[in-house]
């Protein structure tokens, strides 16, 4: 080989050993964040939900339906625009965060001004102040955008992981709990969104320092707005699915029900969309942004975390679904037990839903929005279709409308797989090879879960079932990757950890123990997805 063609493989090599070295950290700091964040979350729904009824949480639903649409206007794609422009100027940056602050400011005076008008629509005399105090979430949220996407195009997760986890002890535990205690009801919801928002934007902006001078030409908006734009509408869409049931139940239910319901789905949705696929995605995508070009690499590096991602998912939530009773009595309280029925749904819901997010991801990185969009598009109307469906069976509970929302997540994570499908290049035998890891892993836990329920239910508290069930559904999870017929999950686990230094040193105490626990990696074969 040429000493020119010999410099360049060594350069490629480095880069791809540093790219994958740095999306093993991102990943492992923002999970490790996803850990503390799922501890703190447990314990703020937990006491709150004993400080506050059903009511206080149908008018947060209600706030949340408004003042998250119009935060999709006020993001408008910035942060991920920044991640994925090949080439970034400085006037780039003033362009996305002058966007960032008029979008937001818009969409606050947007609110101030129909607060009444959706009060009057959902039947909610109570809503117009916390509707406008929620709103000036928004500037906040606008102005945030730029910092953010500068952090993640920087890969420096392990500063955003601090300020997650921060920001919501912050929010939520001291003030949220706080107010809570002192009598603020529902305000003490609205605290905690308000403190953590305007936190969380002031961090991220003392860490970039990105300039804020506004930007007049009208060029470098163009970039912002043209991918910007296309993404928001997917996200837009991904919005307007993720809320369609809320609405639907607010116009047919009471605002406990909707507490009910709402606290439901936060159950599930909470850790599964907004602490781990949120992680996940926003590592990959700013990891993925980054190779695509390089198809082989792309196709390499996405096979290899879609398949490890799926094992630790379906399992959770197979098991949230089996345990639903144990998980709402012990996290929320007895108050709670409509809940319990809705809890199944939305488990298997999320887990189509984090699948349909980590293929999005990968459409995104590769700037293929156009197809993203029609999958949504696809989505929303089937969603649309099955809820009016539902209304004819509404006496017979929410629980109908729960289920809905299950059948579209599953039909959007089928069109989102034909996507990927179609980006990859793969085939049917090699999709089912993909998921056999994960669905074994699935049976094995749901199977472990239920002997335990079945065997203490009604002889032991309540906490002591659930500790059971999940003690044994992660022994369940632990032995199949150990000593199933899993040989590619574990060399990928293998690979993930090392390059993440999970590890240790060769000889260490770590590096000796991880045969025991997670088997010898395979030796590496022909992959028939590669």
């Amino acid at each position: 080989m040429p000493r020119g063609g010999a410099q360049h493989g060594r350069t490629a090599a480095a880069s791809s050993t540093n790219l994958t070295a740095q999306t093993a950290s991102g990943l492992s700091w923002s999970y490790l964040s996803v850990a503390v964040l799922l501890v703190a979350t447990l314990a703020y729904t937990a006491v709150i939900s004993r400080l506050l009824g059903p009511v206080a949480f149908g008018l947060m639903a209600l706030a949340n339906l408004v003042v998250l649409l119009t935060q999709f206007f006020a993001r408008m794609g910035i942060a991920s625009v920044l991640v994925q422009k090949p080439e970034l100027s400085q006037d780039d940056i003033r362009a996305a965060s002058t966007a960032g602050l008029a979008l937001g400011g818009a969409c606050c005076a947007v609110i101030w001004v129909f607060a009444p008008l959706i009060s009057d629509l959902f039947n909610a005399p109570t809503l117009p102040n916390v509707l406008r105090a929620m709103a000036v979430s928004c500037i906040f949220t606008g102005w945030s955008m730029t910092g953010l996407g500068l952090l993640r195009r920087e890969l420096r997760f392990r500063e955003l992981s601090v300020i997650a986890v921060v920001t919501y002890v912050l929010g939520y535990l001291v003030v949220g709990i706080g107010l809570a205690l002192a009598g603020a009801g529902v305000w003490s919801l609205v605290a905690a969104s308000l403190v953590t928002a305007v936190a969380q934007a002031i961090w991220q902006y003392v860490l970039v320092r990105h300039p804020v001078r506004p930007m007049l030409r009208q060029a470098p908006y163009r970039a912002v707005a043209s991918y910007g734009m296309r993404l928001s509408g997917a996200h837009l869409m991904d919005y307007i699915g993720g809320n369609l049931d809320t609405f639907t139940v607010a116009r047919i239910a009471g605002t406990a029900v909707l507490g009910q319901y709402s606290r439901a789905y936060y159950l599930v949705f909470q850790p599964l969309v907004v602490y781990i696929s949120q992680a996940l995605t926003n590592v990959l995508f700013s990891s993925f942004s980054r190779i695509q070009e390089d198809s082989a690499r792309l196709r390499r590096a996405y096979l290899s975390v879609f398949s490890l991602g799926c094992v630790g998912l379906f399992p959770l939530c197979v098991g949230m679904a089996v345990a639903a009773r144990e998980i709402v009595l012990v996290v929320l309280g007895s108050q709670w037990g409509l809940a319990i029925g809705l809890v199944p749904w939305f488990a298997l819901a999320g887990a189509c839903h984090v699948a349909s997010q980590m293929c999005q991801s990968l459409a995104e990185a590769r700037a293929d929005l156009n197809r993203s969009l029609a999958v949504q598009l696809v989505y929303i109307v089937a969603l649309g279709a099955l809820l009016v469906g539902t209304l004819a069976f509404r006496s017979r509970g929410v629980w109908v409308i729960a289920a809905a929302v299950a059948a579209a997540e599953l039909l959007r994570y089928l069109g989102y797989l034909g996507l990927m499908r179609r980006i990859l290049r793969l085939s049917a035998a090699q999709v089912a090879q993909l998921y056999a890891p994960s669905a074994f892993v699935s049976v094995a836990a749901a199977l472990a879960i239920a002997g335990v329920q079945r065997s203490l239910s009604g002889r032991v508290p309540t906490f002591a079932v659930l500790a059971g069930e999940v003690a044994v559904g992660a022994l369940a999870v632990g032995l199949c990757i150990r000593f199933g017929p899993m040989p590619s999950t574990r060399r990928e686990l293998w690979q993930r950890l090392t390059a993440a230094g999970a590890l240790g040193t060769a000889g260490g105490l770590r590096s000796r123990l991880a045969p025991l626990l997670i088997g010898r990696p395979a030796p590496v074969m022909t992959d028939t997805r590669q």
